[in-house]
């Protein structure tokens, strides 16, 4: 039973292959028509001779010559969209059909393979005949070299008809059947003769409902990239559909790169449906603003509308798979668009410069009352921590009765750490420089596949403790330094990054927790004591 099935994997490679040829032997093909006319004419000779039509049977019989159709042993017949018949006495190297039904009472070198279509048989196939998505009707006169296999059909062989092997019939059950005839065939999504079509699309409409009000932020700022930008949306998406493959192939041809895989399909399908639910929206606000229907400007409603306009789209053949061939790209291209909207809204802008002090005026300086100075060594200490001293204190001493008064120093310059000066990194621009380091230590670790966890630690732990960064954190801008503010040394750069690769193995746990983390710190921060703060842009690694 294996041969058969294998003949008709052939027979489909066959159907591309002959296509190929037949286009390649169109001008053959013209020749053999003017042969054809040559070959009428000595047959008119040939009639008016009975002995020598005798002599010419055998060789007519045998395929030799091209017969009534001119089809010899090297032309392969192929047609599309119409029905075709191979009378008695013609022959052809092979039959392919798409689209059509095929009448053999000629003889067939090859395979016969007729797809969406049936196929009758009442001369000599030599090799299979196939049927896709169609019946196969074998004569008393049939002659079959290897088997009849019909996918989706059935095989019907009168009791005469001889077969190499047994026929093989691949049916489909009804539901299939209707959806490929009233669907797939007429390129559409939904059909009214296809019932159950209809219920997964009432469930993927009750999944938009969900979606809608679990993310209604999201939904909202999704609709508005699509007011404002529609064929940035749209050419986003088509960006993401062709990037999207390349990139979980590259991170699934890597260790660590498969965990994440999973991560980042979740977050694709995320996209899709929130952009999906905001196009619905946007549809429905787009028509309730052009009906002047103020009932519409509710996004529920705009949502049922949306998906009602779409329906009716779907319904149409051709037309429904283009539309939805269009709104899937679309509506990924607002998801994806939003996100990175809300991304750039999330980072921080450049802090102000930190106000200085005014120099202390000294004794004698322009502005000092009486009683106001400062003795000359009055005020010990370095110029960023004073200290007063009893010279400091003036006005009439206790000894004359008089009340002491004390001066007040000039504020002395706060100094303050890195952490109460620049805003800390937020989720999303950590893991964009979080993923330019991975797409970096794996194309390291390629060339040295055996120790690149070594390399990795190596890399983290390196420019941490020499820069406080890392190239991802260059280009996002981004500092690791203790909680006090202070350089990160060795030790803790090497904890941390020991830390990090159990907030990894975790299923990602330890970095997802500085998405609500009120002080933006992963499980590698807070065991490390680091924070990760935001510096200004442009500021080159010398600088860091």
């Amino acid at each position: 039973m294996q041969k058969p099935k294998l003949n008709y994997l052939l027979g489909l490679v066959l159907a591309a292959t002959t296509w190929a040829g037949a286009v390649s032997n169109a001008q053959q093909q013209a020749d053999n028509q003017a042969a054809a006319a040559g070959q009428a004419t000595t047959n008119n000779v040939l009639a008016e001779a009975p002995d020598q039509v005798t002599n010419a049977a055998p060789s007519a019989a045998s395929g030799e010559t091209s017969g009534e159709q001119g089809w010899e042993r090297g032309n392969p017949l192929v047609v599309i969209g119409h029905d075709v018949e191979l009378k008695a006495g013609d022959s052809a190297e092979a039959v392919v059909v798409i689209g059509g039904s095929a009448k053999i009472y000629g003889k067939v070198h090859d395979a016969a393979v007729v797809i969406f279509g049936n196929l009758e048989v009442e001369g000599e196939v030599g090799d299979a005949a196939v049927a896709v998505m169609g019946n196969i009707k074998l004569g008393p006169n049939a002659r079959i070299r290897n088997a009849a296999v019909a996918v989706g059909g059935t095989v019907d062989a009168d009791k005469s008809a001889k077969m190499g092997q047994p026929p093989v019939m691949v049916d489909f059950p009804d539901w299939i059947k209707a959806w490929f005839k009233h669907c797939l065939l007429k390129l559409r999504p939904l059909a009214p003769q296809v019932g159950w079509v209809w219920v997964i699309a009432g469930v993927i409409f009750l999944l938009y409902l969900i979606v809608a009000a679990l993310f209604p932020r999201p939904v909202e700022i999704s609709v508005s990239e699509l007011s404002r930008r529609p064929a940035t949306t749209f050419l986003v998406g088509l960006l993401a559909k062709i990037l999207a493959p390349l990139v979980i192939i590259i991170l699934a041809a890597t260790v660590i790169g498969a965990i994440v895989v999973p991560f980042v399909i979740a977050a694709l399908i995320l996209c899709a449906l929130v952009g999906k639910v905001a196009l619905l929206q946007w549809l429905g606000f787009k028509l309730g603003r052009h009906f002047g229907t103020e009932g519409l400007r509710n996004p529920l409603l705009a949502l049922f509308l949306g998906a009602l306009v779409l329906t009716v789209f779907y319904i149409v053949p051709v037309v429904g798979f283009l539309v939805f061939a269009i709104t899937a790209v679309w509506g990924l291209g607002a998801g994806v668009t939003a996100a990175f909207g809300a991304f750039r809204k999330e980072l921080p802008e450049k802090p102000a410069e930190p106000a200085t002090s005014a120099p202390m005026p000294m004794q004698g300086s322009p502005g000092l009352g009486e009683g106001q100075g400062i003795a000359a060594g009055g005020m010990s200490g370095s110029p960023g921590f004073l200290e007063p001293s009893p010279s400091s204190f003036s006005g009439t001493g206790a000894s004359e009765g008089g009340t002491a008064t004390m001066t007040a120093p000039a504020a002395a310059p706060l100094v303050m750490p890195d952490t109460l000066t620049y805003p800390k990194g937020g989720f999303w621009e950590r893991m964009a420089a979080g993923f330019l380091d991975f797409v970096l230590v794996t194309v390291i670790g390629a060339l040295a596949h055996p120790i690149w966890p070594l390399i990795a630690l190596a890399y983290f732990t390196g420019l941490w403790a020499w820069k406080g960064t890392t190239i991802g954190g260059i280009v996002l801008g981004l500092k690791v330094v203790r909680h006090d503010g202070g350089h990160v040394s060795f030790l803790v750069a090497l904890v941390r990054a020991l830390a990090a690769a159990f907030s990894m193995i975790v299923l990602f746990l330890g970095f997802l927790w500085i998405a609500w983390d009120s002080e933006k710190q992963g499980w590698h921060d807070k065991i490390a004591g680091t924070v990760v703060l935001k510096l200004p842009r442009g500021t080159p690694l010398l600088l860091f």
